[in-house]
C-alpha cells in the first residue's frame, strides 16, 4: 500500500525539500549564534510540483493548534483534472466551523472549566487549518507546513521566548488513511496529533503511531456493534462492501475477525474504489445477478460518505432493487444527509451507526449566525453557502458546481422560508469540540509543568522550549475532564483511543409527510459491565417493503431474512456444502436419533423414541396384549364357552355315573380327558392378560401340558381298541387293559411333557421382558413373556406326535362293530384338531409382518387350544349327552351289546313260563339222549335260579362271532374282559346275558369255576371252526384250571361223552374282536 511505504517515501521527499528549504532563507533571520527562527506573520506554503494551489485558514496565537478537514471530496478522473471537487457541507464546513467555534470559547473564555483551567496563562490559542480533500497525498504535502516551523533549525535558543508562534498540536483527519499519512510526518517533529473521526484499528498501533490519540472509539468497537445488530436481526448470511483504503480494508478485517465462533457468513466482498465510479456500478452489478447473492439482504457497507453515496445512486438507478437490500453503515456514513442526496429511497430501512451524539446548543446559535459577509476567516465558507442556497456570489469564479446557479446569493438566504435548507448538527461536531478542549487543556498542563514561577501575564516562559512533543501526548492520555458544552465526559486509554458509545439509526418513512429522515432506534456501549451492549427499541424499530407493482412503500411486521440456505426442519440436521457454515443442505437424522444441535444427531436408547420434535427421547409406552383389546374378545368368549360346556358335561358324567351309556364310556378316562379340555380353556386367560411372573409360569405349564392331557387319554383309548381288534392270531391276552392300567399310561405320556416343561423352566425360568422391535420406521416395546423358540418347537413337536399317532390309530380302528364307533369319532376329532393346528402354524409364525403380531399370535394359541377341547368335546361327549338328556330309551344294557352273527342258531334260554323249564344244551355228535329224572331235576334246579338272579346283578356280557370275518364284541363294563370257547363238534352256540343262576349252571356241567374271571362257553360244530389254527403248544393238561389263561376260550367233554374220553386234546377257539366300550 501506499500507506505502508509513505514513511521512508516521505523522509525522503522531507529531506530534499529542507535541504531546499534552508538554503532559500527568505523567511529566517539569523541570530548572532548563527540560528535561524521563522517570522510569526504568515506560515510557510510549501507547495509540490503539479500540485494544485489551496486554501487554508491561519489564525494567529501564541501556541497554534494545527487542524485538517476534508472541505471538499477527492479529485476525481471524470473531471479531468487534480483539483479537489465538490464541497462537503457537513462533515468539512461543520466540522472545520466546529475547530473555530472551539478556539473562540477557549480564548474567549466564555465556558467556565476553560476559564478555570486557562486563566493562569494569558495564552492564545491560534489555528492553522488545510482541506485534505480525503485525499493522502494532499494532505502529506500539507502537513509539511506544519513541520517546518517545529525544526530546531529555525528555533533560535536565544529568542526562544519572543519566538513566533509554533504548532504544538494537529486536530484530524476525519478518515483514517489521510491520518495515518499525516501521523507519519508529524511524528518527525514529535508534533502530537488527536483525530475527532479517524476509527481504523491500525491507528492504535505503536510505536508506530506514537504521537497519534484520538477521541472516538476505534473500529473494533464498530465492528462488534455491527455484528451484535446482525445477531440481533438473526442474520446469517451477509455481503460486505468495502471501500479500498485503510478504513474499508481495516474494518472489514476488524468485521471478520469479530464473526470468529459466530454463525454468520460473509457470502463475498466487493471493493469499491472511490476514484473509479465504474467499480460502484460493477459491484450494484454482480450483488444484483451473481447466484450466491440470491438470498442476502443484509449489505454491510464499510465506506465513507463518497462511497455510500456512490453505491446508493446506483441502487436507486435501477427501479427493481428498490426495497432489494437492507444496509447497514457504519460511523463513515452515521447520521449524515451527504450520503443520502437525491437517492434517499434506496436508502430505506437502512440502519447506521455512529459515535453517540452530544448536541451543542450553542454551536448551533453560533453556525446558524454565520454569513458570508461577517465570516472571512474561513475561505471556504462562500462556496458552501452557494452549494447549499443553490445560487453564486458575483465575485465568486465559475466552476464546475456553481455554473449553473443564476441566483446572486445574499446573507439573508438562510432565513427565506422558500430558500431555506434544514440544517442539522453533525454527528462529529462534539468530537471537534472534545478534541480542541482536550489538546488546549494538555498544553495547558504542560506549561503549568515547565512553567512553575513564571508570571501570571507572561505568555510563555523559558522553561518551555524546546517543546516537548512525547511529554505532551503522556499529559493527553492521562487527561479527563467533563466538557460542558456536550456534557460529555472525556477520557482515553492507555495507548489513546476514546471510550465511548454508539447510536444506532434507521432511515425510515415518516407517515405524516411521506419524506425520509434517520431515527434513533438504539445503542451500543463498549462497556463491558452491560450484559446487553446492543439495546434496540422495537417500537422505533420499523421494516418498510417496496410494492413494484403499485411503486409504493408499505410498512410491515416481518424483519428482512438474509441467509444462505433455508432453516432445517425438525429432525434434520446440517451437511455444509463449503467451508462456510452458514451454506448447507439439510439432512434427516437416522429412524430414532435426536438432533441436540443443528449439526448432531444422538440415538435414542433401546426403550425411547424422539419426541414430536425431535428434540429429546422419550421413554415407549408399553405394548402388550390385555382383555380391553377387541382381538382378544373371541379368545375369551370361545374359552368362556368352552369351560362352562366342559363344567356342564362333568356335572352330567357325575350325575348320571350308574347308566350303562356313561358306565360302558371308561369313566376313568373320560374325566381324565374332560379335566384337559378344562386347561385348555383355562390356558385363554393368561395369554390375553398383562404378561406378569405368574401368568408367564401359567403359560408354560398350561399350554405345554392341557393339549398333552387330552392326547394321552385319546391316545390310550385309540391304542387300546387296536390291540384288541387288529391282532387275530394272537392267543395271549393283551396286558394293561383294566381302568388302573389306562390311567398309569395315560400318566406316562402326560409325564415326559411335564419332564420336558419343569427342564425348560430350570433351564430359563420364566420371565417377563421388554421386546423392542422396528417396524415402518417405529419403533415398538412389547411386553412378553420370556420364550425360546427351542423349547416351544419341542412342545409342539411331541403334541404333534400326539396328534399323529391318535390319527393313525384311529385310521386302524375305523371297521371295528357299530357298538364301538366311539373310534370313529375320535378319529374325526383328530382330522380337525390336525387341521386347526396346522392352520394355526403359518398363522402363528408366517404374520411377524403385522403390526399386531404378538397379539394375533397369543389369540391365535388361545383359540386354537379352546378349539382343540371343543373339537374333542363335541365328537366325543355330544353324543353320549345327547342319549342321556334327550334319549334316555336307548341308554339301556341291550344296547351296548352285539348280536351274534353264526352259521347256526344259537340255543334257547329255557322259558320262564313254563312249569318245568328245560335248558337245551348243547348237542354234540355222539349224544344218546338218555335222560333220567336226577338230570331234569337238575335243570329244574338251575331253571328256578335263573329266575331268581336277573341280568342286572352281573353286567357282564358276552359277544361272539363264529368266523374270522365277522364282528364279535365282548363287553365287560370296566371289569374283565371275557372271551368265548367253542367246543369241538359242538352244534349250538349260547349268545346273550346271562345271569349269575345260568353261569353256575354251566359252571357245575362243564368246568370247575375261576374265582378269577367269569366265562361264557359258546359251542359249534367242531367242523364249522374246522379252518381254526389249534394251538397245542400250550394246552392245559391235567388237573390244571382250564380257564385260567383268558385269552383262549377251552372246553373239555363232560361225562355223557364217554365215548369219546380217549380223545384228549382240547378244541380251540381263538376269541377276537373283544374290547371295552
Amino acid at each position: 500500500m501506499l500507506i505502508v511505504s509513505l514513511p521512508r517515501l516521505g523522509l525522503l521527499l522531507i529531506i530534499l525539500i529542507l535541504i531546499t528549504f534552508l538554503s532559500d532563507n527568505s523567511n529566517c533571520d539569523r541570530d548572532d549564534n548563527r540560528r535561524t527562527y521563522i517570522h510569526h506573520n504568515q506560515p510557510p506554503e510549501f507547495r509540490a510540483p503539479h500540485s494544485p494551489p489551496y486554501d487554508f485558514i491561519y489564525v494567529p496565537g501564541d501556541i497554534v493548534l494545527g487542524g485538517f478537514f476534508p472541505i471538499h471530496q477527492p479529485p476525481s478522473y471524470e473531471f479531468g483534472s487534480n483539483q479537489c471537487t465538490a464541497i462537503k457541507r457537513e462533515r468539512g464546513i461543520q466540522r472545520l466551523e466546529a475547530m473555530l467555534f472551539a478556539l473562540d470559547v477557549i480564548n474567549n473564555r466564555s465556558s467556565y472549566s476553560m476559564s478555570s483551567l486557562l486563566n493562569k496563562h494569558n495564552i492564545r490559542f491560534g489555528a492553522l487549518i488545510y482541506d485534505s480533500c480525503d485525499y493522502e497525498s494532499y494532505a502529506v504535502e500539507r502537513a509539511l507546513n506544519m513541520l517546518l516551523p517545529s525544526l530546531d533549525q529555525c528555533m533560535p535558543s536565544s529568542k526562544q521566548n519572543q519566538s513566533s508562534s509554533f504548532v504544538a498540536g494537529v486536530i484530524g483527519s476525519a478518515s483514517s488513511i489521510v491520518s495515518m499519512a499525516i501521523a507519519d510526518i508529524l511524528r518527525l517533529a514529535e508534533i502530537p496529533q488527536i483525530s475527532y473521526a479517524s476509527t481504523s484499528t491500525e491507528l492504535s498501533q505503536k510505536p508506530r503511531f506514537q504521537y497519534f490519540s484520538r477521541v472516538v472509539p476505534p473500529d473494533t468497537y464498530q465492528a462488534e456493534a455491527v455484528v451484535s445488530i446482525i445477531q440481533f436481526l438473526n442474520w446469517t448470511y451477509v455481503a460486505v462492501i468495502k471501500e479500498t483504503g485503510s478504513y474499508g480494508e481495516r474494518l472489514t478485517d476488524d468485521f471478520k475477525a469479530k464473526l470468529k465462533n459466530k454463525t454468520i457468513c460473509i457470502a463475498g466482498e466487493l471493493s469499491v474504489n472511490v476514484k473509479d465510479s465504474s467499480s460502484y456500478i460493477r459491484v450494484i452489478k454482480e450483488l444484483h445477478e451473481d447466484e450466491k447473492y440470491r438470498f442476502v439482504v443484509g449489505v454491510i457497507v464499510f465506506a465513507q460518505e463518497d462511497s455510500v453515496r456512490q453505491i446508493l445512486n446506483q441502487t436507486s438507478s435501477r427501479k427493481q432493487l428498490n426495497g432489494r437490500w437492507v444496509f447497514l453503515g457504519t460511523d463513515g456514513w452515521g447520521k449524515k444527509s451527504y450520503p443520502l442526496g437525491n437517492f434517499g429511497r434506496a436508502a430505506i430501512n437502512a440502519i447506521t451507526i455512529a459515535p453517540k451524539l452530544y448536541l451543542i446548543s450553542e454551536f448551533d446559535d453560533y453556525f446558524n449566525s454565520l454569513s458570508p459577509s461577517l465570516n472571512t476567516r474561513n475561505p471556504w465558507f462562500r462556496e458552501y453557502w452557494e452549494e447549499t442556497y443553490k445560487c453564486k456570489f458575483e465575485e465568486s469564479p465559475k466552476t464546475f458546481f456553481n455554473q449553473n446557479y443564476t441566483r446572486i446569493c445574499s446573507d439573508t438566504d438562510n432565513t427565506d422560508t422558500n430558500l431555506s435548507v434544514p440544517y442539522s448538527q453533525e454527528g462529529y461536531v462534539h468530537y471537534v469540540v472534545d478534541a480542541v478542549f482536550a489538546l488546549a487543556i494538555s498544553v495547558q498542563k504542560l506549561i503549568d509543568e515547565k512553567c512553575v514561577s513564571s508570571s501570571k501575564t507572561g505568555v510563555l516562559c523559558k522553561e518551555f522550549f524546546p517543546f516537548d512533543g512525547a511529554k505532551l501526548v503522556s499529559i493527553l492520555r492521562n487527561t479527563t475532564f467533563r466538557n460542558e458544552l456536550s456534557k460529555r465526559l472525556i477520557k482515553f486509554t492507555s495507548i489513546g483511543d476514546g471510550i465511548g458509545t454508539y447510536d444506532i439509526f434507521q432511515y425510515q418513512i415518516t407517515n405524516s409527510t411521506d419524506t425520509q429522515d434517520y431515527f434513533t432506534i438504539g445503542e451500543f456501549s463498549d462497556s463491558d459491565h452491560s450484559n446487553e451492549r446492543v439495546r434496540i427499541d422495537l417500537q422505533s424499530l420499523k421494516w418498510f417493503k417496496y410494492n413494484q407493482d403499485l411503486s409504493d412503500w408499505t410498512l410491515t411486521s416481518t424483519t428482512p431474512r438474509s441467509f444462505c440456505s433455508e432453516p432445517c426442519h425438525l429432525g434434520e440436521i446440517r451437511t455444509n456444502t463449503d467451508s462456510q457454515q452458514c451454506c448447507w443442505t439439510c439432512r434427516s437424522c437416522d429412524v430414532f436419533q435426536i438432533a441436540i444441535n443443528e449439526t448432531t444427531c444422538f440415538p435414542c436408547s433401546a426403550n425411547e423414541v424422539p419426541n414430536s420434535n425431535f428434540s429429546k427421547c422419550i421413554p415407549i409406552k408399553e405394548e402388550y396384549l390385555s382383555v380391553q383389546d377387541i382381538i382378544a374378545w373371541p379368545a375369551l368368549i370361545l374359552s368362556s364357552i368352552g369351560i362352562l360346556m366342559t363344567i356342564y358335561t362333568i356335572v352330567i358324567f357325575i350325575r348320571f355315573a350308574q347308566t350303562p351309556i356313561i358306565k360302558a364310556s371308561s369313566r376313568e378316562l373320560s374325566y381324565f380327558l374332560l379335566s384337559g379340555m378344562c386347561c385348555c380353556h383355562l390356558c385363554a386367560w393368561p395369554l390375553i392378560v398383562k404378561p406378569h411372573l405368574v401368568t408367564c409360569f401359567l403359560i408354560r405349564i398350561g399350554v405345554s401340558l392341557s393339549l398333552t392331557i387330552c392326547l394321552a387319554a385319546l391316545l390310550t383309548k385309540t391304542n387300546r381298541l387296536a390291540r384288541i381288534f387288529n391282532n387275530s392270531q394272537r392267543l395271549t391276552q393283551p396286558s394293561c387293559l383294566s381302568p388302573r392300567s389306562q390311567l398309569g399310561i395315560c400318566g406316562g405320556i402326560v409325564s415326559i411333557q411335564l419332564i420336558g416343561v419343569l427342564l425348560w423352566i430350570i433351564i430359563s425360568p420364566p420371565a417377563i421382558k421388554l421386546k423392542s422391535e422396528i417396524k415402518h420406521n417405529q419403533k415398538r416395546l412389547v411386553l412378553v413373556c420370556q420364550t425360546d423358540n427351542e423349547y416351544i418347537a419341542g412342545s409342539l413337536i411331541y403334541n404333534m406326535i400326539l396328534v399323529i399317532s391318535c390319527t393313525l390309530y384311529a385310521i386302524k380302528t375305523r371297521h371295528i362293530p357299530e357298538n364301538f364307533n366311539e373310534a370313529k369319532h375320535i378319529g374325526f376329532a383328530m382330522y380337525s384338531v390336525c387341521i386347526i393346528w396346522l392352520a394355526f402354524i403359518p398363522i402363528f409364525f408366517g404374520l411377524r409382518s403385522s403390526d399386531n403380531w404378538f397379539r394375533i399370535q397369543l389369540v391365535s394359541l388361545a383359540i386354537c387350544l379352546s378349539l382343540s377341547a371343543t373339537v374333542i368335546l363335541l365328537c366325543l361327549f355330544a353324543p353320549k349327552l345327547y342319549i342321556v338328556l334327550f334319549n334316555p330309551s336307548k341308554n339301556i344294557h341291550v344296547k351296548f351289546k352285539t348280536t351274534l352273527a353264526s352259521h347256526k342258531p344259537s340255543v334257547e334260554r329255557p322259558s320262564t313260563t313254563s312249569h318245568k323249564p328245560s335248558v337245551e344244551r348243547p348237542s354234540t355228535s355222539n349224544n344218546n339222549n338218555n335222560n333220567n329224572n336226577n338230570n331234569n331235576a337238575e335243570e329244574l334246579a338251575a331253571a328256578n335260579r335263573r329266575r331268581r338272579h336277573t341280568s342286572t346283578d352281573f353286567p357282564t356280557e358276552v359277544s361272539l362271532y363264529a368266523s374270522k370275518s365277522d364282528s364279535s364284541g365282548l363287553n365287560l363294563n370296566d371289569e374283565v374282559m371275557q372271551t368265548s370257547n367253542v367246543a369241538s363238534g359242538s352244534g349250538s352256540v349260547f349268545n346273550g346275558a346271562c345271569t349269575d343262576a345260568e353261569r353256575h349252571y354251566q359252571l357245575q356241567h362243564t368246568f370247575i369255576h375261576d374265582d378269577e374271571t367269569t366265562e361264557f362257553l359258546s359251542t359249534s360244530n367242531h367242523s364249522q371252526y374246522a379252518q381254526l389254527k389249534p394251538i397245542a403248544s400250550n394246552l392245559v393238561m391235567g388237573g390244571e384250571n382250564p380257564w385260567k389263561k383268558l385269552s383262549n376260550v377251552r372246553y373239555k367233554l363232560d361225562e355223557n361223552d364217554s365215548n369219546q374220553q380217549n380223545q384228549t386234546s382240547y378244541r380251540h377257539v381263538h376269541a377276537q374282536h373283544i374290547t371295552f366300550v
